[in-house]
């Protein structure tokens, strides 16, 4: 099965070729993090106490865009990669790329929350497993998944999409068309009707799912991202899709109405299916909606989404003691502090830290895996 969109020719300094950039899947990931920001205020308790039950259900379900931030990493995962992680030698290439991208602003993280305030320091065990990002990989202490920054446990679940990525996308890519659809029709469906994406660290972690790993928990949403990356693919993606914009439109729809049913609801689920189909127009169809999230300041904000994410609580520490004295210290203009100064220290965290580490520690990589490679030979 050919691919349509062939990867760019490999860089000097690079470890793996890339595709042209989906720019809308970029933008979304801004407004995404701003969502989990909000729900972590009192804005829809604000809105339950003015009589707004719908607004006030949308943000009381934030905590699902992370359900989307999963599908997008399958999706970007496969469509970055696919047919360039077929050998050993490829697989730690793909393992270096994603330590440069997710790991030294996920150790910042942990420096900004400890510098002012010691305590957060879990004991050296527990803080050995949240550095290599296998604290929510424990069953049966799942509240250790929240040590030291308790937005982190995301990470920790990414890190098993990560770790087993490679041996997935291998697999999938020898399937025909009719078994990817089928394979995540099945995976799509299960995940709604086990209300996956309803499940977190804290929410609705009861029954049979306390004895499951938090990241094996998520581990079919990340599929049904990668098959549907891999569909992209298949149905000669690199040419933008005729029409009104059919699958942006009705995922949106469906993502809206899922997320402004009561918090917990079992239909909430459905906002997995919403998420799987805009991802797939957003990518595909040029519309109004593309448009807008492919924007340079999107753009800007989409990069900017992953320190945002995990510097939210650091920001909210550091915020706090200035509205101690107030009657509501996480009123409205909390916040608004928290939204202006997150905004601003995630810029130059995305600016000053994130960019160049990743860049440099990619380089260091690629001239270690070059030099190995010439040793090889040598000894040939």
């Amino acid at each position: 099965m050919a691919v349509s969109i062939p990867a760019l020719p490999l860089q000097k300094a690079e470890l793996t070729g890339h595709r042209r950039p989906l720019t809308a899947l970029t933008g979304i990931r801004f407004f995404a993090a701003l969502f989990v920001v909000i729900f972590h205020s009192r804005v829809a308790a604000f809105l339950a106490a003015n009589g707004l039950p719908y607004a006030s259900n949308f943000f009381a379900n934030g905590y699902m865009a992370v359900t989307l931030f999963f599908v997008l990493s399958g999706f970007i995962l496969a469509y970055t990669y696919r047919s360039q992680i077929e050998t050993p030698q490829h697989r730690l290439r793909f393992w270096q790329a994603r330590f440069a991208r997710i790991w030294p602003v996920y150790a910042l993280s942990f420096v900004c929350v400890s510098v002012p305030f010691l305590s957060s320091i879990p004991p050296p065990g527990r803080a050995l497993a949240t550095l290599l990002m296998v604290q929510a990989w424990n069953p049966l202490h799942p509240a250790y998944a929240g040590d030291w920054n308790f937005s982190c446990w995301t990470l920790s679940v990414e890190a098993l999409f990560y770790f087993t990525f490679p041996w997935f996308q291998v697999r999938l890519e020898r399937l025909s068309r009719r078994w990817l659809l089928t394979l995540g029709a099945i995976l799509l469906l299960g995940s709604t009707m086990a209300r996956i994406p309803t499940r977190a660290l804290g929410v609705l972690y009861q029954g049979v799912f306390r004895f499951i790993p938090l990241p094996v928990i998520f581990l079919p949403v990340f599929l049904v991202g990668v098959i549907l990356g891999n569909l992209y693919l298949e149905d000669n993606a690199s040419t933008a899709l005729r029409g009104s914009g059919l699958f942006t439109w009705i995922g949106s729809l469906v993502v809206i109405v899922s997320l402004c049913l009561p918090f917990q609801s079992p239909a909430t689920s459905f906002v997995l299916i919403g998420y799987t189909i805009l991802v797939y127009g957003l990518a595909a169809e040029p519309t109004f909606i593309s448009r807008l999230l492919s924007m340079p300041l999107l753009i800007l904000g989409g990069g900017m989404s992953y320190s945002m994410y995990l510097m939210q609580l650091p920001v909210r520490f550091w915020v706090k003691p200035v509205f101690a004295a107030a009657k509501e210290p996480d009123g409205f203009w909390n916040m608004v502090v928290v939204i202006v100064v997150l905004l601003l220290f995630s810029w130059v965290t995305f600016q000053f830290v994130e960019e160049p580490a990743r860049k440099w520690l990619r380089s260091k990589f690629a001239a270690a895996d070059r030099k190995l490679e010439r040793q090889a030979e040598l000894h040939r």
